[in-house]
């Protein structure tokens, strides 16, 4: 490889660490930032010190050791992307009938929602629209920054968007995905509401979400929302290290 060619990729490699670092910018710091930036950086590294690399991997057995876990960790990677954007593309038939869940997010001491849930109500409140027979489950607890459970606040603003406040049960015990949807899968239950479900999240959240779905008992479908431009990356990686780790614990 020449060297220009090499300077080029360590400097989209560099451009690609600094995009999933772009967050930082709002205060904003997870695991799916971190990896990817740290693999982009090392291979940037390596791009522009092909040298020191070779002799730091000197024998052929270690090299190709490393060439076969990298390859390995890449397809994984890619395999389990290509899942995510499947979940996310899973959406009820035409005509379907499906009990809305909301999965909460965080909301701002104002008690208004953050812009991630804010897409969420967007997604549940353009399906209920189109769908006058279909009721919602408003899900999410409230931690010690918020004023408000996330349930009340998915509530009250689907409510000042115009949804008849009888659609709309609330769920509002949970503090994580799997409570979520056990939660609003026993409430369903409860209330004779129908189990094929049409979870309101971010794209990327979709196959956690029917995996935990479907442990609860119901049948999940996607009606999801595209996450902030600059956020995107960041979330659909940490998301990826999240599913791999459900699958390594059995969590």
């Amino acid at each position: 490889m020449s060297r220009s060619v090499r300077y080029i990729l360590a400097a989209l490699c560099l451009a690609g660490a600094a995009f999933f670092l772009l967050p930082l910018a709002a205060g904003i710091l997870h695991f799916g930032m971190v990896w990817p930036a740290a693999v982009l950086l090392l291979a940037a590294a390596v791009l522009l010190r092909p040298d020191f690399f070779r002799r730091l991997l000197r024998p052929v057995w270690l090299r190709r050791l490393v060439g076969c876990v990298a390859a390995v960790c890449m397809t994984v990677i890619l395999v389990t992307l290509g899942k995510m954007a499947s979940a996310a593309l899973h959406h009820p038939a035409d005509g379907q009938d499906c009990t809305v869940v909301v999965l909460g997010c965080q909301v701002f001491p104002d008690g208004h929602p953050s812009l991630m849930l804010r897409g969420r109500i967007n997604a549940a409140y353009d399906y209920l629209s189109a769908h006058p027979d279909a009721v919602c489950v408003a899900s999410g607890g409230m931690d010690d920054s918020e004023p408000i459970t996330e349930a009340q606040c998915i509530r009250d603003t689907l409510v000042s968007m115009g949804i008849d406040p009888g659609r709309i049960y609330m769920e509002d015990r949970s503090r994580s995905t799997e409570e979520n949807l056990a939660f609003s899968a026993a409430l369903i239950r409860a209330n004779g509401l129908s189990a094929d479900v049409a979870i309101a999240s971010d794209n990327f959240h979709q196959l956690r979400g029917a995996i935990w779905a479907e442990r609860s008992g119901l049948t999940p479908y996607a009606i999801g929302c595209a996450s902030p431009w600059f956020l995107t990356a960041g979330y659909w990686t940490r998301e990826t290290a999240a599913l791999l780790y459900m699958v390594v614990t059995g969590g």
